[in-house]
């Protein structure tokens, strides 16, 4: 399985681990997977770990993605929090998502580390 999803009640935030290469229909799924777990929790936070994620989709999928976002109603109000992935490319596709979902109206912040994150996420709390 290329991905992990889980309730961290701790935090009130939902985690997603991607492992490896992520196919374009392994996003969709991982994203409908996600908002039904987020939806039958009222959880607006995600944290996602890319640190293993090497690949296996293109911008224009993640720009894909956020049209998704759009389409299922994923709320604005929502923060996402993503540990960049080890693979400099991949790493340069998550930067681009994080610019794309700023300029749709999405709160997501890319990081270097766990802590400074997690912080970001429950700031305010």
């Amino acid at each position: 399985m290329p991905h992990e999803i889980k309730v961290n009640k701790q935090y009130d935030l939902v985690e997603i681990a991607y492992i490896g290469l992520i196919t374009p229909g392994e996003l969709v799924a991982v994203v409908e997977e996600t908002m039904v777990l987020a939806r039958g929790n009222g959880i607006l936070k995600f944290f996602a770990d890319c640190t293993t994620m090497i690949g296996g989709h293109s911008i224009t999928d993640l720009y894909g993605l956020i049209s998704l976002y759009e389409s299922i109603g994923v709320p604005h109000g929502m923060k996402e929090a993503i540990l960049l992935p080890a693979l400099t490319s991949a790493a340069a596709d998550v930067r681009f998502y994080e610019t794309a979902c700023y300029n749709k109206g999405y709160n997501v912040k890319v990081f270097k580390n766990s802590k400074d994150a997690l912080n970001w996420l429950v700031e305010g709390k």
